[in-house]
């Protein structure tokens, strides 16, 4: 996580030293992907587990403080030894912007979210599914009029249902925590 925060904050730091002089336009469509560090948390999960993930972003900015956005991810392998473990989430949310300049501008966003844990280990398989929660803050910077890069810090937290409950697992309350860099752009 380290690397990708050192990596992100780069990034930032060469695209303001340019000082994009035209004016952006935070209106509108946009769409994008993001690589995330993943971390999954829950009372059934006896340690936490953290892994790679991809992930796509879209939505409409209405205006320049408010828009509504959607985003979509899933991770590889957050398994140890024993067991093999895998999440993903779709999440809707509300998103609030402050523009900071003509480059920077930082938002929060909260919504609702689906979500899927795997587990595999010995030929076993088991699939948590439910609903949650989802909330998140990050800084976008514009790198040109339609291309942005934005750095992310997102929470999606639920109780998840079991659905093969024949090995007799209950519901587990899970948190999966992302840390993202993305790349979108602003049609």
């Amino acid at each position: 996580m380290n690397k990708l925060s050192i990596v992100a904050i780069s990034l930032l730091s060469a695209f303001a030293a340019t000082q994009v002089s035209a004016a952006t336009d935070t209106t509108g469509f946009y769409v994008g992907g993001a690589l995330n560090k993943v971390t999954l948390d829950g009372d059934d999960v006896t340690d936490s587990r953290s892994g790679t993930g991809l992930g796509a972003y879209g939505g409409y900015n209405f205006n320049e403080w408010f828009g509504l956005e959607a985003n979509l991810f899933a991770t590889g392998d957050l398994g140890n030894k024993d067991v093999d473990a895998s999440a993903g989430a779709l999440s809707f949310t509300p998103k609030f912007t402050a523009q900071i300049n003509d480059i920077f501008s930082v938002y929060a966003k909260a919504g609702v979210a689906t979500m899927l844990v795997k587990f595999e280990s010995n030929g076993q398989k088991l699939d948590f599914t439910g609903f949650g929660w989802t909330y998140g803050a990050g800084v976008n910077a514009a790198v040109t009029e339609h291309l942005n890069i934005r750095v992310s810090y997102d929470v999606t937290t639920g109780k998840l249902d079991a659905d093969n409950n024949s090995l007799g697992f209950n519901d587990i309350d899970t948190d999966i925590k992302q840390f993202a860099v993305g790349v979108h752009y602003q049609f």
